[in-house]
């Protein structure tokens, strides 16, 4: 039966172009879609995840990081004695535009502790490890998209900072980070006496949401939230608004997909109805020529799939390299679920023709 099946597909060379172009198109659109998705979560929660702090404090009201919309007195945290703390650290971040040869650059200003290096660089690629007076260090998108490089300057905060190294995972598609000494942020913001965040590592982590509980009730003026929480809550700001555009997107890709591969299986077995017919004249039951519309459509279903597949992972990198916002991240359980998604499109496409099948009448077959 596959046999008969293939040998209908591959009759016509242009009709079996086109039933395989549409899962093709279907299978690049979705999968784009949700390694575009995948990769802005990756980069958007995953310098909050990976700062070595359990418990981030903010001011009530704060929503995530990338607002950064808090201000906090230092003078009174300083003072806080918190048993089961290992290490506090001030945070200063503040969302601008740097410039770099009258290129504009979206940025977090980060100042940071440079001595408990808690809400500084994740992880250093180049140059220095610690900026000094006057320093910074960037993020590698800044130097992959501005080319800015070590020994360069960047203007930030009505200054100009010498760049002295070069740091990865500060990385948020729209936005990096560049950070500087604590110190010298508080003093180019104006920032005397105050921080954006207070963090806390804790001596047992896993007591890390009882103790935000604890503080949130002792002052309810402040917002103690775990890494976990403020992350999601960070990628939930983004992400949140992009995730129904994104699902509309999907929607339509996979109706329009479907009435194309249906439409294109419809043709074929609507032109193939006199050689069918013979098929139920000489015996072949309804439920034979089911399986072998059905065989058709899932054949066209995978090569679809399979050479759509092919160009995500091919393409993917060299669309990254063109456009940098568009971080591409493939997971193989999305894979299986483009998979499961094509898979469905191809046997609901074979619906309607089945249906055809059904009303031929063998004996008017041999009435021309």
């Amino acid at each position: 039966m596959l046999l008969v099946a293939r040998k209908n597909l591959f009759s016509e060379h242009t009709r079996l172009a086109i039933a395989v172009a549409t899962p093709n198109v279907l299978v690049v659109l979705i999968s784009f879609l949700l390694s575009l998705y995948r990769g802005w979560n990756e980069k958007v929660g995953g310098f909050v995840e990976e700062v070595d702090a359990d418990i981030w404090i903010a001011r009530e009201g704060t929503t995530d990081f990338l607002a950064a919309a808090s201000i906090l007195p230092t003078e009174p945290l300083e003072q806080v004695s918190i048993s089961g703390v290992e290490q506090e650290s001030l945070l200063i971040v503040r969302p601008m535009a740097a410039h770099k040869d009258g290129k504009k650059i979206n940025v977090h200003f980060v100042g940071y502790d440079t001595k408990t290096g808690m809400g500084g660089p994740i992880r250093i690629e180049a140059g220095k490890d610690a900026p000094g007076p006057g320093e910074v260090i960037v993020d590698k998108s800044v130097i992959d998209r501005y080319g800015v490089d070590i020994g360069g300057t960047i203007s930030a905060a009505n200054r100009d900072w010498k760049v002295v190294g070069v740091s990865s995972g500060g990385d948020f598609v729209a936005s990096h980070t560049i950070f500087v000494r604590f110190e010298e942020a508080q003093a180019a913001l104006k920032m005397g006496g105050f921080a954006t965040f207070f963090l806390l590592k804790l001596e047992k982590p896993e007591e890390r949401d009882r103790m935000a509980r604890d503080l949130g009730a002792l002052n309810p003026e402040i917002l103690a939230i775990t890494r976990e929480d403020f992350a999601s809550a960070t990628r939930d700001r983004i992400l949140g608004e992009i995730l129904p555009i994104l699902s509309v997107i999907l929607m339509l890709a996979f109706v329009v997909g479907l009435a194309v591969s249906g439409l294109t299986i419809y043709t074929a077995t609507v032109e193939r109805t006199r050689e069918y017919g013979i098929l139920k004249a000489v015996g072949f039951t309804n439920g034979y020529l089911y399986r072998l519309v059905t065989e058709q459509s899932v054949v066209t279903g995978l090569l679809g799939f399979l050479l759509g597949a092919g160009l995500t992972i091919v393409v993917g990198p060299f669309a990254q390299d063109i456009v940098p916002q568009f971080v591409v991240f493939v997971r193989w359980q999305d894979v299986l679920v483009v998979f499961g998604v094509t898979l469905a499109m191809a046997l609901i496409a074979a619906y309607v023709p089945v249906r055809r099948l059904a009303e031929i009448d063998p004996v008017t077959v041999f009435k021309a």
